[in-house]
């Protein structure tokens, strides 16, 4: 059962430079607080939740992603490269995997970075359509049926979240074209 939260394994990421934290979670976090505001100010009117809304139109742009990511992930995990396979330049990121039933701890290759990386994006990808379709189809009955207040608070997060992932899918994406477009062909 553990294994099917695998493609998260790019979260477990660590390097000396904090890169992955920051690309990971501070910076979507200052991001979607910023846009949540100003999305929820008074003088905003934005159709989030709407037909034709903020949320219909990502749910549509994040659909073509997922075949992206499941391409990029087939890929780069069967092109055969040598070069693909050696430890990135030191100090080399580490990453929890899974061998013989136990996690370890290792040093992480160009083709493990990026094959854990497209997994990741494919699998959040996935996710925010399955979410954004339960929110898009319950959204009415919700209305209808809770108190404004509590209408207000879920509408707030549920901005939050759907714009966090957004911004998380957005930055390591240009993290991964960052790294296949360049870094990969840089000398160590």
């Amino acid at each position: 059962m553990l294994d099917l939260v695998r493609p998260f394994a790019f979260l477990t990421i660590r390097h000396p430079s904090r890169l992955p934290g920051a690309v990971n979670w501070l910076a979507p976090l200052i991001l979607a607080l910023l846009v949540s505001v100003a999305l929820l100010a008074p003088s905003a009117s934005i159709n989030v939740y709407g037909p034709q809304g903020l949320l219909e139109r990502l749910l549509i742009f994040v659909q073509t992603l997922v075949g992206f990511y499941i391409a990029a992930l087939a890929a780069v995990s069967s092109f055969n490269s040598p070069h693909l396979d050696k430890i990135m330049p030191h100090p080399a990121p580490t990453m929890y995997i899974k061998h013989n039933g136990v996690l370890q701890l290792v040093q992480a290759t160009r083709r493990r970075f990026l094959t854990s990386m497209f997994a990741y994006l494919a699998a959040i990808s996935f996710l925010f359509a399955l979410m954004a379709i339960a929110t898009l189809t319950a959204v009415p009955a919700v209305r209808a049926a809770w108190p404004v207040e509590v209408v207000s608070v879920i509408r707030a997060l549920g901005i939050f979240c759907f714009l966090f992932i957004i911004f998380q899918l957005t930055l390591v994406t240009l993290w991964g074209l960052f790294y296949l477009g360049e870094r990969m062909l840089t000398p160590d």
